[in-house]
Order: C-alpha cells, then structure tokens, then sequence
C-alpha cells in the first residue's frame, strides 16, 4: 500500500540531491560479528558462535549520517572520538563515504564508544558496548560551536543526534540552537532531560522514549494522544513524530488534528536503526521543503524497508522508490483479511504481544455479526475503550445455524470477517465453531471480557474460565431495538 503517490515521492527524493545536512550528535562505531551456533560450551550454558566474518558500520549519530548519504545528500557531522584506533576508523570509513568530518574534534582522555553485536543464525545473540558516558570538555564544546558559527551558511537543516553519551548534555542543545537559527532543527532526543530539547522544530522519538518524556501511556490510543499534546505544549515545539513499532507511527502538530500512518513491513528482521532512518527522511524533507504529512508517509515508507535488512542499515533512494513502485503488492499486507487468525495463529500472536517490554490489554468480545448494525458498532467501540488491542469471536456458519436456526446466516462466514475485519477499532477476529466462546478463551486468555448488557456475569459460561485466571467481565450497554433479528423482520414486512 502507498501512503503517497510515487509520483510525489520520486520528486521529493530528486531534491535530496540538492541539499547539504549537518549531523550533530555522539558518535561510536558499530562492530558486527557474524557465525553459527551448534553446540553449547562446556563451561557456561551459553552457546558457541562459530565466526565466518565480521563488519564494521558508522553508528550512533554517524548511523544518522550514512542513512542521510544513502538518501542522496551532502553531509557533514560533528562530534567527539578518542584519539584512539576505533576513532580513527570511523573517521576513515566517513571520509571514504564521502562525508564532512571537519567537525569532528578528538578528546584523548575519552574513548570512541563500539558497539559490538554478535549474531547466530540470523539472530543478535549478546551485545557488548565499550563506552565512557561523560560531558564533553568545555573548552571542546567551545571549539565546537566555533567551528559551527563559521559553518552555519553552509547547511539547509540541522539533525541532532543525541544517544546521552554526554555530548548534548547541559545547556548544549540550546546553544546549537542559538546558532542555526535559520534552518530547521530536527532532533531524535533521549528522554532522560528532554527538556534540553525545547524550540526544536521536531523531535522524533519510539513509544518507549515518548512514555518516559511524557508520563503518557503511548501503549493506548488515549494515552499516546495525551503524550504528543504533552510533549507539544511543554517543550514548545512545532511537532512530535513518535514511532509506534508495528502500529506504525504518529504525528503531533500544534492546532492540527493527529496523522496516523500503518506499519508496512510484512517481514522485520532487525529494528536496529529504524529510528535513525525515520529522523533522517524527516530531515532530508525539511531541508527539501516539503510538507511534513508528505515526509511522514515517505519515513514509513523508509522504515519498511530498512526493518527487513539485518544490522543497522540504510535505505536508498532508489530501495524507498522501488517499495513504493511495489505498493500495490504491499496492499495484501494491509487488507483485512490479514486481521483474520485461526485460534492457534491467535495465540502465537498474542504471546509475542505479551512477551514485548509493554504488553497491551487485551480485550475480547463475541457474536454472530451476522448483518452489521450500529448495536454492533456500540459494543465494539466499547470493548476498545477497556484495553489496547481488541480480538473479536466471531460464530461459524454452523455455530450460527445451531444458535439462530437453519435460515441463518444470512451472511457467510468469511464476508462476516472481513466486515469486522475492516473497522479500525478490531485488531483480530477469530473464528470459533462451538456454542460458546469457552473453549477460546481458555486458548487467548484475554484481560477482560465484553458482554453485552442483555446478560448477567453470574448467567455467563465464560465467566469461570475468564475468573480463573485472573480476568474480568465487562458488561456493554446495549442500544435499544438494534438487532439482526429486527433488521431481518422489518426486511420481509
């Protein structure tokens, strides 16, 4: 699915060619071990990794920088490293890519942060960071800004790039932003003293980040709306971009209502740097002038394909045009039938949802939905409002029969899916033949249980089995005089 015409986009991405960047922010260089594991050592249950290679890639801010360059623009960074080997191999690999390393000042008391990941098998087995988190030295800072105030003409936006290393901290930000007074500063914060970040144009940040800087719940559709407005009003900034992982990601601006794009990765293979790209695109726009709805959907865009590389990666140019040029067969991912699982793939599902750093609320509701009326709707939207992602049971063709008798449904099965399928408020619908929904609860185990208000908890025969494991039963308010069976009577008379 395109959430932007190519036609648009291809002309976003021809003016990235036209800008030039400067990327302020800590930087380190990222080492990437690669092997196989096939068997478990001797003297720690821990696996061996049998190395076939290794790599290394800028990271941090310089991460930022090389997707910028990929993008197609002119960079420069600035920033510290030691006066150490990792250093220097960083500033070698930037040069060789072509970038602006003139604001690079070297610290000999403080070295260049590696990150250093091992993976196995396709999968990230341990992280080993070598790093010292310190403020950066003021006489640095002050050839820094100096070297900035000869620069500032040189440059069509700002990225700051902060990983609270200590090269940002104090009042570091603020005097960045002193300086580059006429181009957009766009910043992708840590949270720890998100203060330091206000008058920035953008900050964009994940779910977590926004969580810990707001106070706001971003796991809830309620809480996240809260935490953009927060971030909005208390740091005095234009908008707020707060990716949401699968759930795509959000965007905040003063007066205007909220934009919510889609995730459109089908395959994730590794979310190292997502982040990093979303910022870049950001900026690349900004610099581009074009309007941030439009750069919104083409970061979604970026971050679809970078997610499916392992390490973190860059997207080009051309990679951005080319998932776009194949949005159409994108579109699959995003129909309704997508929402559609049998109960096994349901529970799988929810156990990775679960086992995630902010597992949702999960609510569940059933019924036949057999012609699709604003009674429905009611108890639907209610049952959203009790959680954070909301599974409907839906009645088989045959459960239906043994319930309402053999002239129903009138719907079959499948077009009865699609239709709940196809609200924005069901996250999953999952078909059951028997009677009763016990035998898939005991399966999905929601937090909470939405009945109509026509039942009694007590009368219920899912209520022991939510109860035992330390669910709850809610009761919906029903509209009046809404049923299937009305709309069928009122049909033949």
């Amino acid at each position: 699915m395109n959430l932007i015409a190519y036609e648009t986009a291809a002309e976003i991405c021809k003016r990235f060619a036209k800008v030039k960047i400067l990327v302020i922010g800590d930087l380190m260089l990222d080492y990437w071990v690669w092997g196989s594991v096939s068997r478990i050592s001797p003297e720690a249950p821990v696996p061996v990794v049998d190395v076939g290679r290794h790599s290394y890639t800028p990271g941090g801010a310089a991460n930022v920088v090389a997707n910028l360059k990929a993008l197609g623009a002119k960079v420069d960074l600035m920033g510290v490293t030691g006066a150490d080997d990792t250093g220097r191999r960083l500033k070698l690999m930037l040069r060789r890519q072509d970038i602006g390393v003139e604001g690079i000042f070297t610290d000999s008391d403080c070295p260049t942060i590696m990150k250093t990941r091992i993976i196995a098998n396709g999968q990230q087995v341990v992280r080993a960071d070598w790093e010292l988190r310190s403020e950066v030295k003021p006489h640095l800072w002050d050839e820094l800004m100096k070297w900035a105030s000869e620069h500032k003409e040189d440059y069509d936006a700002v990225v700051i790039s902060d990983y609270d290393k200590g090269l940002l901290w104090g009042n570091h930000v603020s005097d960045i932003l002193n300086v580059f007074k006429s181009v957009p500063v766009i910043a992708g914060p840590k949270p720890a003293d998100i203060q330091r970040f206000s008058g920035c144009q953008l900050i964009t940040l994940n779910a977590k980040e926004a969580k810990s800087a707001s106070g706001c719940n971003t796991y809830t559709n309620k809480g996240l709306e809260e935490a953009g407005q927060t971030l909005l009003s208390n740091l005095n900034l234009n908008q707020v971009l707060i990716t949401l992982g699968e759930r795509g990601m959000a965007l905040f601006r003063a007066d205007q209502p909220t934009l919510k794009v889609p995730a459109l990765a089908s395959q994730v293979y590794d979310v190292s740097g997502a982040g990093d790209t979303v910022l870049s695109v950001m900026a690349l726009c900004a610099a581009a002038k074009a309007p941030i709805s439009e750069a919104t959907c083409l970061a979604s865009h970026a971050a679809a394909v970078v997610v499916r590389k392992i390490g973190t990666a860059t997207v080009s140019a051309e990679e951005l045009l080319e998932s776009l040029h194949n949005g159409r067969q994108m579109l699959s991912d995003l129909l309704p039938e997508r929402k559609i699982l049998s109960a096994e793939d349901a529970a799988m599902r929810l156990d990775r949802l679960r086992s995630s750093p902010n597992p949702p609320t999960v609510v569940f509701t059933n019924g036949c939905f057999d012609i699709l009326h604003v009674g429905h709707l009611s108890t639907l939207l209610a049952a959203k409002s009790e959680g954070d992602f909301l599974i409907v049971g839906l009645n088989s063709d045959s459960s239906v029969k043994a319930l309402k008798g053999p002239e129903r449904p009138i719907n079959c099965e499948q077009e009865r899916a699609q239709m709940l399928a196809a609200l924005e408020c069901v996250d999953m619908v999952v078909l059951f033949s028997e009677d009763t929904p016990v035998e898939l609860l005991q399966k999905l185990r929601p937090d909470v249980h939405v009945k109509g208000g026509d039942y009694k908890e007590e009368d219920l025969p899912e209520t022991p089995i939510v109860k035992s494991y330390g669910g709850k039963i809610v009761l919906a308010r029903l509209i009046p005089g809404r049923s299937t069976t009305q709309i069928i009577l009122k049909t033949k008379k």
